[in-house]
């Protein structure tokens, strides 16, 4: 099966926080934690169920060198990122906002 990547609007939002502040931080990491989200679109698009299911059909996986997850469930043929989430956050806003 061919699977399409679908991202919410919040999990854009979500990335584009991020990046804004990590390019505060420093030269380039913006750029690397981008490279790091593409990085696991490829993965999720190879291995969409490699991911645990945590909640009804929510998945979620951790990014290498940053402290965010990245939440998604399977739809029909789409792969849809719900969120992209700091681990510091408080775990019931996952899939709120």
């Amino acid at each position: 099966m061919k699977w399409v990547l679908v991202y919410r609007d919040v999990a854009t939002e979500d990335i584009a926080e991020a990046m804004s502040w990590y390019g505060r931080r420093s030269a380039g990491l913006d750029e690397r934690f981008l490279k790091e989200v593409l990085a696991c679109e490829a993965l999720l698009l190879q291995f969409p169920k490699a991911a645990p299911v945590v909640y009804k059909h929510f998945r979620q996986t951790p990014r290498k060198g940053f402290p965010y997850l990245i939440m998604y469930g399977l739809w029909h043929g789409s792969i849809v990122i719900y969120r992209v989430f700091h681990t510091s956050q408080e775990p019931s806003k996952r899939l709120r906002k």
